[in-house]
This record gives C-alpha cells, structure tokens and sequence, in this order.
C-alpha cells in the first residue's frame, strides 16, 4: 500500500505542477459556463428555447458532449502517465526496484484518474458560475440544484472516464506509443460518429440494444428522452434503471475488464520490456551496416571529378527528390493508413445513407452521394492536414537530423513547397478515394449515372481549395510556434472556433479565418449563381494563406540558433528573394477581397443574423398597431411579368381590384413590402417600385427601409365600391452576395410568389416567432391567433380572386437553352417575341384563392389526361429530364388523388393540374390554384423497392391535390385551428390514398412514423401545445397528430361516415366570400367537429372530445400472452394488457384520467412487422388492466393492445408481445 501511495501522489504532483492539467479545467469550465451564460453556445441553447439551460437535461446532455469531445483530453490524460517512464528512458533504474504490479500501475491509473474527474470537474463550477452571468437569459436559469450537476457528473462524466481512461490506459501500456493513444482516440471518436450517426439515420424507433452497447450517450439519450417535454426536461434526471443502467453497468465492466487486461499482461521486467525493441534495433543496423559497406576490388578506380551546380535545375531537382521522400514517409506510416481506412469506412458508411434523406429512400443521385462521403471524409482531410503539417515540420528535429538537414545546399524555398507539395499530394489522393468510395456506393446502391465531371469539380475545385487553405495555415502555424502541440492546439482552435464566431454574430466570411461561401448544388441549376462568391472567397484566403505560407518560409529555423532574434536576422535576409512573391499574393489577397466587399457589400446589403433579426423586431414595433385595422379586400389580379433567368431578376407591373367589403367606409389602404426576401423573413432590398390608385391619394408615411407604407385617399372608398391599384415590382440580383441569396431566383428553376407583389395590410409572418430571440429584442410573447369567432380574425383571411398574367422568359439562356414560364391558370397563348417566350394565363370565371406564383426553367413535359367528373383533366409534370424516376408514381398518384376526392368530397374545380419542380435551395411543396411548384429535394428522387418501403412522392403529391379541396375550395379564417380545415385535411386525405395503394402493414409503419414525428415535435415545442382544434403554429400537430386523429376516428365510426361528414362541411362552407360584395364570418373548427359529432355514435363522442378538444395520451402495454391448444385444434390464447390515459396541458404537465375507452385488441401469426390478422376486435377498457381470452383458428406469434397504433401512445413498442406457452 506504501508503493501505490507514492506512485499516487508522485502521479498527482505531477499533475499539479503541468501546466495542462489546469488548460483541460479551464477547458471544460469555459465550455459548461457558456453552454449556460449564451443561448447562442451549446447544443441546448442554440434547441428548445423553453427547456432550462441549467436544468437537470440540460446538464446530462452537456456531460454527453463533453464525453465525446473530450476522448482525446481523456487519452492524453492516461496515456502519458504510463508512457512517462518509457519516454524519459527511467524504466532501467525504476523496474530494478522490487516494486509491485499493482502498486505501481494502479498509482499511475488512480493519480490519472483524479486529475482527469478534476479537469472535467470544471463543468461543476462553470456550470453553476454561468447561472449568475448578468448577460445571461435567466428566464430560463432556474434556482441552481445540486443534484442537477452531481447526478449527471457521476453518472455519465465518472463512467465516461474509468471506461475509457483504463481502456486507453491498456493501449498505452501495451503498445509503449503515445501516437498509437491519440489514434486509438480519434478512431474511437469517429468510429462512435460512424456508428451513432447509422443508428440514428435508420428508420426503425427500436434502439434497445443500440442504446445499450452505446459507449458515449446520444443513442441512449435519444432513446430515453426523445419524447420528454419540456416539463419533463426541466425536472427529471435519467433514472437509473432500464437503459440507462443497463449501459452504464456494460460501460463500468469493460473499464474494470481494461485494468485487469493490463495487470495481466503488463511485464513488470526490463527484459521483457526492452527485449523485442533491442533485437529489431540489432536487426536493422545489421542491415543497415550491410547495405553501406563498400565491396573490395583488386583494381583501382579512378574516382570521377563532381561537379556542383546551384541553379534552378538542381534546385528543381531536389525539390522533386524531396517530395518524393516526403509522401513516401507519409504513405508509409502506419496512421496515416488507419486514417485512410477509417475515412473508407466513414466514407462507405455515409454513401449508404445517401439514399436515405428526411426518413425516406432515394435513389443516391451525385449530389448526394458527394454531399454524404466528402461531408464525412472532410473531417479527415483536416486530420491529415494538422497531424502530418506538423510532422513535415518538426521531422527533422524530432529525429535530430536537424544539424545535417540544415547543413545541406538548398535553399528554405525548396524545402518548404515539397512539404507544401508532399501533403496536397497526399490531399488530393484522399479526395480521389473518397470520389472512389462515392462511386463504389452508388455501384453497390444500383445507381449507375455517376456524372465524373461533377466529382471532379466537386473534389477537385470546390473542395481542394477548402483544404489547401488549411494545409497552408498548419504549415504557417508549426513554422512559427516553439512546440507542436501548442501549433495542434492553435490549428484545432481556429477549426473548431469558426462555427462558434458564426453563433455570435461574425458571420463576414472575410472575417472567419479560412472560411469560404457555401455552395449547394442542384440537378435543376448546377453550381449556378454560387460560383462566383466561392471563386473571390476561395482567391482570397488562398491568398491571404500564401502570404503566411511567405512569412512561413522567411521564419523557416536553420541551424542550431532557433530564438526569435536569429530567426529575424535570416529573415532580413531572405525578405528580398522572397518579397515578390509575397507582394503578388498580397495583391492577389487585396484584389479578391476588395471584389468580394465590393459584391457583397457595395452592391448589396449585407446583413448578418441578428441585424436581420432587429429588422424584423423594429417592422414589429413600429406597424403592429395596425394589424386591426380593415383594409380593401383584393378581388382581380392582373399582371405582366418578365423573368430573366440568366440574370436571376424579374420585373413585373399590373393591377389589382381593391374591394371595400364591410358595412364601413375605408380611407387608408396598407402597403407592407418585408417579407420578400431570402434572409429569413425579412426583406432588404423591397421589391416595390411605385404604386398608384384610379382615384387621388397621398402617402402618409413611409417606414424605414420603405417596409410599410400607408396611402389614404382623398375620399374615402364606400362600402362594395372596387379601387384599382397600379403597380411596378422588380428584383434585380447585382454581382453576388455574402451568402443569403435569394433562393427564388435561378438560372434554371426560378421559382417566386405573391410575396413579391403589394401585400395589403399588415404582415404577421415577419414577426420573430423564437420566444428567445424575441427576449433579445425586448419584445413581449408572440401574439397568438385570435380566438374562434373573434369579430376580426373570422372576417379577416384571403378572398378569392380572378386572375391573368402575361409572363415571359428567355429564349435563350445563359446556357443557350429555351426555358419555359409557368403560372396557375389556364394557358391562352404563348408567342416568341425579341429573343423572348411569352405565355399569357388566365383563370377565367373559376374561383381562385389569392395565392400564385411565376416558374421559369429548362422543362421536359409528362401529360396525361384522366376523366374526371366534369371532363378530361390535363396533367403534367415539368421536371429535369434526368428525374424520372418518380413521374409514373406522382402521375399515378394524382389519378387516385383524383379518383378518392371526387368520388368522396366532390368534383375538381379545374381542367389541368400541373407539378413544377424547382432546385433544392427550399424543400416544399406549395399548393396553388391547380399548380403546384414541388421541390426537386422532396420528390423526384424516390425510390420505392422493397416492400416496406413508404412512398413519400406518392404522398406528398396526394398531399398537395387534397389541398385543392382543403385550403382552396375551402379556406378557414384567420383564427386558431384554421391550419387544422387545410393541413389535417388534407394529411388524412392523402392517408386514405395510401391506403388504397399499400397494404394495412405498410400503413402500420406509416402511422407508427407520423406518431414519432408528433411525439418528437412536442418534446420540441418552443412555446406551447395547442389542441388540435385550437392549434396555431405547431407543424407537427396539424400534421402529424390531425392525421393520426382523423384516421382513427375514420376507424371508430367507417371511413364513409367520415367522408360524407366532411362533404357535407365543404358543400356548406364552399368558396366563402366568393363574388360577394359584404363579408360574413369564415368557418372555423367549431364548425368542422360539429360535424363530425353529428355522425359519431354516442359511445365514440368522448374520442372527438379527448382526440380533437385536449392533448390525451395514451400508455398501453401488453403484459403476458399464452397459449393453450384446445380440443377442436384450435388455440386460445390469454392475453393481459395495461391501459392508462392522461390529459396534459401545453407544457407537457400530465394528469390522470379515467378510463372508458375503446380500443383495439389483436392477435397475430407470423414475424413481427410482416404479421397476419388472426383477431382484431375493439374491447372497452375500464380498467387499467385487464384479461382477455381469445380463441383463433392459427398458431398465434404476437398479441398485443392497439397494434396498428391509432392511439397516441408515447410507448408505441411494447404494445405487442410475443405469445408463448403457459
């Protein structure tokens, strides 16, 4: 006990006096301390803005992090504490000593141990530290709980560190190489990356056993807490059960099973240790003696005469040789290798799940598959990047060659570039096997158009110069730093600080250190407008790093005098060698960036994130006192539009019919013009040039940034008189921009709405909707939709218009090619005119809500015709030709579309229906008057094989057609629960089409989906759940929870019930306010479950009330199922069921409720997800549980309570249980 004692405190002293141990504290303080004091740092701040940012999840998820990121700090840590001895040559006097195995191992482990809890100990102190930040948002700091911080510490931060610490512990003592610890680390790093990032990409929600065998948290944090609320996030810790233990108990053994290992196998002896070293040293200088000793000749040779030349060929020459002994030490080192296998692996691993995107399978187009390998190797091109620049660097001294390299006739220019060269080289062969392995995935994939030219462009021009900007930087760094560590940590810094400068507000790429333009590339568009900004950005910090790379070599060490003042006096004197070089690069360096400032901020407006956002805070301030007041209702549209891609600007005039439809005059018409741009929500640049009225009027003010502008006439417009506005609008793209441009625009795919056109009245969908950044701008909680039947909100929404337009487009453009324009109504002519297609539209007499767009692209048409109800109904598709995997499906589809809504809801209103793909720069569908724009990043790219695969293209597309029953024909007013008469609608609708397609299997998985996504969604909710009823900007449950509801209630009283249910709602409320010269109030959801009640039978009716009117969820579970054969050779089977239900307010708070509910019970045969329906029978449940005994004709497999999931059920997995015998 003595012996370990010593080794102990002799391990912590140490300790104590390195300068790291307090480095790695102030590290992990630095960290939990801004995770609390600024919402803008961490992976909680940045989420939910409601859940606490020192809360008890908060806190655990923190520790997670800190894990993961710190594998390398933990490695570092334990490894050299073993390593020391060997390092320092002290085993040849230590190991003479009769000291003890365990006193001597256990003192270097159990001194590592401590200083490594105490450097993750400064999450403790940050922690609670930054709970008292002045800066911070306490609104969400809660009184500090001790438990909060010590719970997750021990529980996953003291885990993490005896798993991994013995375990790297175990490696460094074995293999005696402190680079074999870092990449032990780094590969586990990113082999959990590989393997976290398969788990959670894949479709299935089962991670029982992921979540087990899970050795650093996401996945079991993930299964745990996926679905917590934030009432739940704010006060429970993962107990220490389930999951939870079972990973920790896995995690502790295989440490306790590391240190035993070591024990084991650890030689206590000199000998031992020294042996297998010295006798590969004896072997090699043998050989190395062999091969340099001259062979004896009887004769004698005359020796020949050298000659010495010093010019540019020989210096050429060495700079060839000593590259080519560079790459060879690189590519001959056993790391750089297991980073080239572990790229392979990440590479392969993300080709896989590059065909599947947002949940679905698609077929792994280029784009994709390089957005997947190149995303994942990246990380190792900066791997290779930082460990081997420092290598190239320091190789000479590290091996104390240094004296006779520095000696030898070549000048520092020489020398540097082949480093510079050596380690491009071995860039570029990474970027080559990462293309390899994109190709080789898409081979393995079934996907056969690899498109080489866009590989090679992608590698080679847009990511090479990515990484060279960072070679060059390594290599700046390591020349200039007097220790290579400290130049890993300054290279890792800038690395790891660009996204984190880019959360507080340093967005200016000519301000983030390396930091060039992004780019996204579309099958519609190319590389399109990105390539310029990425060319100046790229020339200008490849620039500005070959200004250091200058410096780099003038500071170059030569000889034994490395101090700053001899460094300087060789610098003097090679400054004027190197000075035009460098003075070209500057001017190179000053050019792109003056061109870049120049685009990007002379002739644009630059703004960055929180400018855009007080923008938005001040259009708030100064107009929403005129969100009540009436305004002229838009009835006509008329416009004339030319669209000029290869430019990405339009320009437009025409006129709108203004409408007085209330029983009081109007003197003041509303122009806002701030929700036309691309920065979020807020415009810029407006797009309104000048507006004028048939009759006089002046301006009675206009708001900054010409945002909100207020005419009044000179007299006032009477009720059902008409005005007509005159208008010009444009958008004129100059040069490019610092990121944020605008999506609509494109060389081929240009795609932009009415948002560009006057807007009546005052405009909500600018205000700031993050409950966080509206603290930032000390505005109050965001304004909720008024309730049903509010005076206002029922008469306020958009009318139906009649519409025309005359649009044009390029006849040849930038490309060459002819382009064709779009817009809903029906085409009357088209002519070519002055190097330019026209088309005119128009919608004639039918009813058309106030939405329309303007498309323009290199389009192929698919038509077909189907016969509907009143006539042949056109249909087409204008897509990129290369996309036709999913036409026959999107085709199909808005034939059954068309089939189940007319034969349920009643006849389409028009004669065509047209889809328009447009590039993956936004990812939605948009429903307007018989056309619908349809992402190319959501559809097109589908592939549906197997037979469980859902079809998202199919749905998506019968999606947006019920959206020409639900949200055209019909149109709720502006109150909550509007979303619910369009959205729920149209999700149930395009359910039942489903339907009609797949079998009840596959619409198993399709609900059990929907049900993750509104589980999910609340667990995320920034302000708070409404019912659905009530709902107002909650996605997931107008969405996900609507259709779940309506689908189940279609269940309880029959499909046909419901449909004419609803019928019977549209057939009253059809086309509200159309040529009607007097508002009256727009339905509502009051409306809507009327209707449905009207056709619920009695005993269903608390379903509507519970489904509809509150947020109830459900925990059902299958308890035990038997089986016992019977005489008659059939198989009754027991089965027992747990049943509970809960009411929960908006904050996720949860009461009891009693039960007396219906609800499915079933038993099946067969494999789990491929079941055969044996029983399926609706039981009323009045208990929480109960036993049933069910007689079947087969041998049962499964049983269970609700099994298709119509119920919201937070524990949807353990609903089923496989039968057995007593």
């Amino acid at each position: 006990m003595t012996q370990f004692w010593e080794f102990f405190t002799f391990e912590l002293k140490f300790r104590v006096k390195s300068i790291s141990t307090y480095v790695y504290f102030l590290l992990w303080f630095t960290f939990e301390f801004l995770c609390i004091a600024s919402e803008s740092f961490g992976p909680i701040g940045n989420a939910n803005g409601k859940v606490l940012l020192n809360g008890p999840y908060a806190n655990t998820y923190n520790y997670i992090g800190a894990s993961f990121f710190g594998v390398i700090v933990i490695a570092a840590i334990f490894g050299t504490s073993i390593l020391r001895d060997f390092q320092r040559d002290t085993i040849q006097i230590l190991f003479t000593k009769p000291i003890s195995k365990v006193a001597y191992l256990g003192g270097r482990w159990a001194g590592s141990f401590v200083t490594t809890v105490f450097a993750f100990s400064g999450m403790l102190f940050g922690g609670v530290l930054g709970t008292f930040a002045p800066w911070a948002d306490h609104t969400r700091i809660a009184p500090n709980h001790l438990f909060w911080y010590l719970q997750p510490f021990f529980s996953v931060s003291i885990v993490q560190i005896f798993f991994l610490g013995s375990l790297f512990f175990l490696v460094a003592a074995l293999s005696r190489k402190i680079f074999i610890v870092y990449l032990q680390g780094a590969a586990l790093f990113i082999l959990y990356f590989i393997g976290s990032n398969a788990v959670l990409a894949n479709q299935t929600l089962e991670r029982f056993w992921p979540a087990i065998f899970d050795p650093i948290g996401f996945v079991y944090s993930d299964s745990i807490a996926r679905y917590w609320t934030v009432v739940e996030k704010n006060s429970q810790l993962f107990a220490w059960s389930g999951v939870f233990l079972y990973n920790r108990l896995l995690w502790s053994a295989i440490g306790l099973l590391s240190l035993l290992a070591v024990w084991k196998l650890f030689p206590i002896s000199v000998e031992a240790l020294t042996a297998k070293a010295s006798s590969k040293r004896a072997n090699l200088r043998r050989e190395q003696e062999e091969a340099v000793r001259p062979r004896r000749s009887l004769v004698a040779v005359p020796l020949p005469r050298v000659q010495q030349f010093f010019g540019s060929g020989t210096s050429f020459a060495q700079f060839l040789s000593l590259t080519r002994i560079r790459i060879s030490n690189i590519v001959h080192e056993i790391p750089f290798w297991g980073i080239l296998i572990l790229m392979i692996a990440l590479a392969c691993v993300n080709g896989h799940y590059a065909g599947h995107f947002a949940g679905e399978n698609v077929w792994p187009v280029t784009y994709l598959m390089l957005q997947s390998v190149e995303g994942g190797a990246s990380l190792f091109f900066y791997i290779v990047a930082t460990l081997y620049g420092a290598e190239l660097m320091w190789r000479e001294r590290d091996t104390r060659f240094d004296g006779i390299h520095d000696a030898l006739p070549m000048r520092e220019t020489t020398d540097w570039l082949s480093k510079l060269t050596a380690l491009c080289f071995v860039e570029l062969v990474l970027l080559t096997v990462a293309g390899i392995c994109g190709i080789t995935m898409q081979t393995v994939a079934g996907y056969y158009h690899y498109e080489l030219l866009q590989y090679a462009k992608e590698l080679y021009l847009v990511a090479f110069p990515q990484v060279l900007i960072f070679v060059l930087l390594a290599l700046f760094v390591q020349t200039v730093v007097s220790n290579k560590f400290i130049g890993h940590g300054i290279v890792i810094l800038v690395f790891v600080i660009t996204p984190i400068l880019s959360n507080f507000g340093w967005e200016n790429t000519l301000y983030l250190p390396g930091n060039t333009t992004s780019v996204t590339y579309s099958d519609m568009n190319g590389y399109g407008h990105f390539v310029q900004a990425l060319i100046w950005s790229s020339g200008y910090w490849l620039g500005f790093m070959c200004v250091l790379g200058v410096i780099s070599v003038t500071l170059a060490r030569r000889g034994s005098e490395t101090g700053w003042a001899a460094r300087f006096k060789l610098a003097g004197q090679r400054a004027p060698r190197l000075l035009p070089a460098g003075i070209l690069f500057l001017l190179v360096t000053v050019g792109s960036g003056f061109w870049f400032c120049y685009n990007a901020h002379v002739l644009n407006v630059y703004i960055n994130a929180k400018q855009g956002r007080k923008i938005q805070a001040q259009y708030e301030r100064e107009n929403k006192k005129y969100i009540h007041q009436l305004q002229l209702k838009l009835i006509a549209v008329d416009t004339k539009v030319d669209i000029f891609p290869e430019r990405r600007s339009f320009a437009g005039s025409g006129h709108f019919v203004l409408q007085n439809k209330y029983p009081t005059p109007i003197s003041q018409v509303h122009i806002s013009d701030a929700h036309s741009g691309a920065f979020g929500a807020i415009n810029t640049e407006p797009s309104i040039q000048e507006i004028s009225f048939n009759r006089p009027f002046h301006v009675v003010s206009v708001s900054s940034n010409r945002q909100y502008t207020i005419y009044e006439f000179n007299t006032p417009v009477a009720p059902g008189e008409t005005v007509e506005m005159t208008f010009k609008v444009s958008h004129t793209s100059r040069g490019f921009k610092d990121g944020h441009e605008s999506p609509e625009f494109a060389y081929s795919g240009t795609f932009f709405d009415q948002a560009w056109f006057p807007n009546i009245g005052y405009d909500t969908g600018v205000e700031l909707q993050d409950p966080r950044r509206r603290r930032e701008e000390h505005l109050g909680e965001l304004e909720l939709l008024p309730h049903r039947g509010d005076p206002w909100g029922s008469l306020i929404s958009q009318d139906y218009i009649k519409y025309r337009t005359t649009v044009s487009t390029s006849d040849s453009d930038n490309e060459g090619q002819p382009q064709i324009a779009i817009s809903p109504g029906y085409l009357q002519k088209d002519w070519h005119e002055n190097g330019r297609h026209y088309f005119t539209y128009d919608m004639g007499d039918v009813p058309m809500a106030a939405w329309f767009s303007f498309n323009s692209g290199r389009y192929q048409v698919t038509r077909d015709v189907y016969q509907g109800i009143n006539g042949p109904i056109k249909l087409e598709i204008y897509h990129v030709p290369s996309h036709t995997y999913d036409l026959d499906d999107m085709m199909q589809s808005s034939k059954a579309s068309l089939a189940y809504y007319e034969k349920n809801y009643g006849p389409y209103q028009f004669k065509q229906y047209r889809i328009i793909e447009y590039p993956r720069y936004r990812q939605f569908a948009e429903s307007l008057a018989n056309t619908v724009p349809f992402s190319e990043s959501i559809g097109f790219i589908d592939r549906v094989e197997k037979p469980d695969d859902i079809d998202f293209a199919y749905f998506v597309t019968a999606h947006e057609f019920a959206h020409q029953w639900w949200g055209h024909q019909l149109i709720g007013g502006n109150v909550e629960g509007s979303n619910m008469m369009s959205e729920s609608l149209a999700e149930y609708s395009a359910l039942r089409v489903m339907e009609k397609k797949y079998d009840t299997d596959r619409m198993h998985k399709f609900l059990t989906h929907e049900l993750d996504g509104y589980l999910r969604g609340r667990a995320g909710e920034l302000r708070h759940e409404n019912p659905l009823v009530l709902v107002q900007n909650e996605i997931y449950v107008w969405y996900q929870k609507g259709a779940m509801v309506l689908y189940a209630l279609s269940d309880y009283i029959g499909e046909d019930k419901l449909n004419a249910a609803l019928h019977d709602f549209l057939m009253q409320h059809q086309y509200p306010n159309v040529n009607t010269t007097q508002e009256v109030p727009y339905p509502d959801t009051r409306q809507l479950v009327n209707a449905l009640r009207a056709v619920t039978p009695p005993e269903y009716q608390y379903y509507i009330t519970d489904a509809f009117e509150n947020i109830v969820l459900y925990d059902n579970k299958a308890l035990t199922a038997t089986y016992v054969q019977t005489s008659d050779k059939k198989y009754k089977v027991t089965l027992t069921v747990q049943a509970r239900k809960v009411k929960a307010d908006g904050n996720g708070t949860e009461s009891p409720m009693p039960l007396a509910d219906y609800i499915d019970v079933g038993v099946f045969s067969g494999k789990k997800d491929h079941e055969k329906q044996l029983y399926l029978k609706r039981e009323k449940l009045t208990q929480e549980k109960q036993t049933f005994e069910i007689v079947v004709n087969e041998l049962p497999a499964r049983a269970g309570i609700d099994p298709y999931n119509k119920l919201i059920d937070r524990v949807s997995d353990d609903n089923e249980i496989d039968v057995s015998k007593p």
